[in-house]
């Protein structure tokens, strides 16, 4: 494993990931983290991608891990930031540290709310200037309350606009005892972002660009997976993420194995045979 640091257009640092596959000429694999889990979480999966053949990066989400970006009221960060500065310097940054040319291609494989922006990454013109492929999820979907089982559906419906409201009055989500979703210390605008979609499903309200529409012109193929025993995605989750890109034609598939939301990350042998699978029926 080796590491470079990016610097993003607020100052802050953030350390990407490296897991070269010497020789090889398959797609490069970047990796996005959920909400309050570091990058280096995913290090088994990428150990696994880069044994058989996939050069592997994992970036890291604003203000979590090794980011050095602390959310304030003066420093606040929403989807469209990660998706404009984050998740592009990355890409550049793995593909220049692992001595791969600025035309090759990338596939992303996501988690949770690196899910999220990663679809949205997908309607921004840099992720074709970079040439990527397209977009593996796992415990990817969107946070639509009513996507989710009864017990999970009265959690988002009070707890989304609870953290909307303390994000809104403090300008960030703080940790500590106030945080009842264990995502740690977040910024305030991409929480109320995030609280919007759990309200609607609707992206009308991100700020930056029109993503409703620019999610329409997405074509690159999208599968979107969760395990059978996880509650925080559950398969109208993933369903309700998938609508916002109609003409890509996604896919949303639940795997068998019971490693949760988290675990699939540590035991990457199911995820792992899959993503091969998803890149040999699309790309190879």
């Amino acid at each position: 494993m080796a590491s470079v640091d990016i610097t993003l257009p607020d100052g802050s640092t953030s350390t990407v990931l490296l897991f070269p596959a010497a020789g090889s000429h398959k797609p490069l694999v970047v990796m996005w983290p959920g909400f309050g889990v570091g990058a280096r979480y995913y290090r088994p999966m990428a150990e696994w991608l880069a044994s058989r053949g996939f050069p592997a990066a994992i970036g890291e989400l604003r203000g979590q891990g090794t980011s050095t970006a602390v959310a304030t009221r003066a420093n606040s960060w929403a989807y469209h930031t990660m998706v404009t500065e984050d998740y592009p310097l990355t890409i550049e940054a793995a593909k220049r540290e692992l001595s791969l040319d600025d035309a090759h291609p990338v596939i992303l494989l996501t988690h949770s709310m690196g899910g999220q922006i990663g679809t949205l990454f997908l309607a921004d013109p840099r992720s074709r200037e970079l040439n990527v492929l397209g977009l593996m999820g796992v415990g990817t979907g969107s946070p639509y309350w009513k996507a989710f089982n009864p017990k999970t559906r009265r959690t988002l419906y009070f707890g989304a606009p609870f953290m909307g409201g303390v994000s809104r009055l403090l300008g960030y989500w703080p940790g500590g005892k106030l945080d009842i979703a264990g995502y740690g210390r977040q910024s305030g605008r991409h929480v109320r972002e995030w609280m919007g979609i759990s309200r609607t499903n609707s992206v009308s309200h991100l700020a930056g660009r029109d993503y409703k529409n620019a999610l329409l012109d997405v074509r690159v193929p999208v599968l979107y997976t969760r395990f059978n025993d996880d509650e925080d995605c559950t398969i109208a989750s993933a369903e309700a993420l998938a609508m916002h890109i109609p003409s890509a034609h996604p896919k949303v598939e639940e795997l068998k194995g019971n490693l949760g939301h988290n675990r699939w990350a540590r035991e990457p042998e199911i995820t792992g045979r899959r993503f091969v699978r998803f890149y040999e029926e699309n790309f190879a």
